[in-house]
């Protein structure tokens, strides 16, 4: 039985935010209970940078939220009645075009990433990792480019706006809740949380 081009997705979509928190995971710097804290002296030497380490974090952490963000808006698009499905599918249009935008960054901090532990026998896990993000990275952006509406000449519309900045975080909270206004209309606000299926594994 053949799938969907969103299933397909979907599936790259799992795959690299799985990737991407275990990638963050190994090269986060955290205390004994796993909480987060700020690098060592030690540590930054081994990035570029004093701010190497928490700006390439935080781009993991921004394409995760970005691509969870896709990944429900596929599926609440593929789900909704005809009645509801153009606007579910204008939010999966800007959830599309905000994880490219992400992708395109993410890309850069791989690349920081990969400098810092070049070398290092200890971090063979997290080499492993980067080669598997860039890899779903890569499979993913071809496939949403694959996937994107044309216009002109047949020119991905997506292409016509990459020179217009994108605040990416006022765009997340904003895509955010309009899928919270399309899976509950009468909700009164929005809650927490990026996506109600954070402890899912590959579904």
């Amino acid at each position: 039985m053949s799938t969907s081009p969103d299933e397909d997705i979907t599936a790259l979509l799992t795959d690299l935010v799985s990737t991407l928190r275990e990638l963050e995971t190994e090269v986060e710097p955290t205390t004994e209970s796993g909480v987060p804290r700020p690098p060592t002296p030690e540590e930054l030497l081994r990035f570029t940078s004093d701010v190497t380490i928490p700006a390439a974090i935080l781009i993991l952490k921004t394409n995760i939220q970005a691509l969870k963000l896709l990944r429900r808006a596929l599926r609440m698009a593929e789900g909704r009645p005809t009645s509801t499905g153009s606007a579910s599918t204008e939010v999966k249009d800007r959830a599309t075009k905000l994880s490219k935008a992400t992708l395109s960054r993410l890309d850069e901090a791989l690349t920081d990433i990969q400098s810092a532990v070049e070398g290092r026998p200890e971090d063979e896990d997290a080499r492993e990792l980067l080669e598997e993000a860039r890899q779903l990275r890569s499979d993913l952006e071809e496939r949403l480019d694959e996937e994107a509406p044309e216009t002109n000449g047949g020119v991905p519309a997506d292409d016509e706006t990459d020179d217009v900045a994108v605040d990416v975080d006022a765009e997340l909270r904003s895509i955010k809740d309009d899928l919270d206004d399309l899976d509950d209309p009468g909700r009164g606000e929005s809650t927490d949380g990026t996506d109600d299926e954070d402890d899912e594994a590959g579904s």
